[in-house]
């Protein structure tokens, strides 16, 4: 069997029973001499854990204690040793990735990032834990985890679930920062595929060509614009007092939870509104009589833009490039996400205004029709340029991910100036390369249910197929 199997998995919510639960199967059905070990903020995710599923060959780390008792030791000084140790200059690169870190002073952000390092080197330098599960990295916490384990052999990887209509039925493997598939053959060209494969994939092409393939997970997404509650207005002052009388809002030793606001959703839905309010008049209908890229914005802050495209992570810098480098007779199509409305900031929208060129799209406004009409999608990371490649559309990508060595996508790490040049060399592939690619990335998928938010993921069989395709992963790794 080889050396034995011992997984660190976060139990953040809402992964605090998904992993527990994940691990329990893997326990009870498949390797009973696997270890469980799971890392916890505070003593009542602790306490959850140990509810979950009981403790046999099962250890919690709980980082709240940790940090409280070495809190002395994390210092400026060992965070530049621990740049030189884990090559990981320049460190803020790292740590500008986190949308919870930044939000703090750089003697807080110093401390917890060295802090960090301190805590997987204990966990880690031991040699008992060789594997590392968790989300796809979008926090230093998890990436100092990937650094870390990289010194000492202990492999991390985590599970992305697919996008379009497959997002709740399959998911893929990493184990990188940019939540690229592990398993994916980049030679996939000259592979040969069997005539089952070619049918599936052409069957799945053909269907997307024909009409819009809905992402299954937007089940969960009520299309509405934002609405004022006038009694979640009254409200909204005493769940704000209410956190930050918390101890996870004036706990310093996690920073996820220290000063943020953990309000109820409804008292966020009031903020939204009254920003909706401020910039809903800048929305237009498209004209599709016109030339445009076509340019979706992504949620902001994300791991999609945080960490897959760190240049771009502040969309603003990716859009004024790009902006300044259409032609006369080219627009630029923005367009909010409608599940985001009255989430960015005001700001965002008003310097928008500055740039003649640019239109902001009504959010409603479909968009595969507005991928249709385009002459190219621009994006970071985002669906749109996945589904614009099996559409064989041309997609200008400023990000990482799955997609990037697709046929016809155009990855740029500097927009300004290069569109031209991209547009005139750009040629549209063969229908039989996307094909192939199809064929290729369905032969790294999974299936299983990862979106442990889902009324389904902790259903039985689905923690059979996780659990298996997690254990069997590891064996071999």
């Amino acid at each position: 069997m080889g050396k034995k199997i011992s997984v660190i998995f976060s139990a953040r919510p809402c992964f605090d029973t998904f992993t527990p639960k994940i691990f329990e199967y893997i326990r009870d059905n498949i390797d009973k001499e696997a270890e469980g070990h799971f890392i916890v903020a505070n003593y009542k995710e602790a306490e959850h854990v140990k509810n979950v599923i009981d403790q046999k060959n099962v250890h919690i780390y709980n980082v709240t204690e940790y940090f409280k008792n070495h809190w002395d030791e994390f210092t400026f000084e060992d965070l530049c040793e621990k740049e030189e140790t884990y090559s990981c200059k320049p460190i803020w690169s790292y740590i500008y990735i986190d949308r919870f870190l930044i939000k703090h002073s750089r003697e807080y952000a110093i401390k917890i990032t060295d802090g960090y390092f301190q805590f997987y080197e204990d966990l880690f330098k031991g040699g008992e834990i060789n594997f590392f599960y968790d989300e796809a990295i979008s926090t230093i916490q998890t990436f100092v985890g990937y650094l870390v384990g990289k010194k000492y052999d202990v492999k991390y990887f985590s599970a992305m679930q697919t996008r379009g209509s497959l997002d709740l039925k399959y998911f893929y493997f990493l184990n990188d920062p940019f939540q690229l598939d592990m398993e994916m053959d980049d030679d996939y060209l000259n592979v040969s595929y069997s005539k089952e494969e070619i049918e599936k994939a052409d069957a799945f092409l053909k269907e997307n060509e024909e009409s819009y393939q809905k992402p299954l997970v937007d089940a969960f997404n009520v299309v509405q614009k934002p609405h004022f509650n006038f009694y979640d207005f009254l409200m909204a002052p005493l769940h704000y007092a209410k956190c930050h009388r918390s101890f996870d809002y004036n706990n310093k030793y996690f920073y996820m939870y220290y000063h943020e606001d953990m309000v109820s959703q409804k008292t966020f839905d009031v903020k939204y509104y009254f920003n909706y309010r401020k910039y809903r008049d800048l929305y237009q209908k498209p004209d599709y009589s016109k030339k445009f890229v076509y340019y979706p914005l992504h949620f902001e802050p994300e791991a999609s833009t945080l960490v897959c495209a760190n240049k771009y992570e502040k969309q603003i810098v990716f859009i004024d490039g790009l902006a300044k480098s259409l032609p006369a007779d080219t627009l630029l199509y923005v367009k909010e996400h409608y599940v985001f409305l009255g989430n960015r900031n005001p700001s965002f929208y008003e310097s928008m205004k500055n740039y003649p060129n640019v239109v902001l799209i009504d959010p409603f406004e479909s968009s595969r029709t507005l991928i249709e009409n385009s002459v190219a999608v621009a994006t970071l990371t985002g669906t749109a340029g996945y589904e614009a490649m099996l559409l064989r559309k041309p997609v200008i990508l400023g990000g990482r991910i799955f997609f990037e060595n697709a046929p016809g996508i155009i990855h740029v790490d500097d927009i300004y100036h290069k569109y031209k040049d991209i547009m005139d060399k750009w040629e549209r592939p063969k229908r039989e390369d996307v094909v192939k690619f199809i064929c290729a990335f369905f032969r790294t998928l999974h299936e299983g249910n990862i979106a442990a938010f889902s009324d389904t993921a902790l259903e039985e069989e689905n923690m059979k197929l996780i659990a298996t395709a997690l254990y069997e992963k590891m064996r071999e790794m």
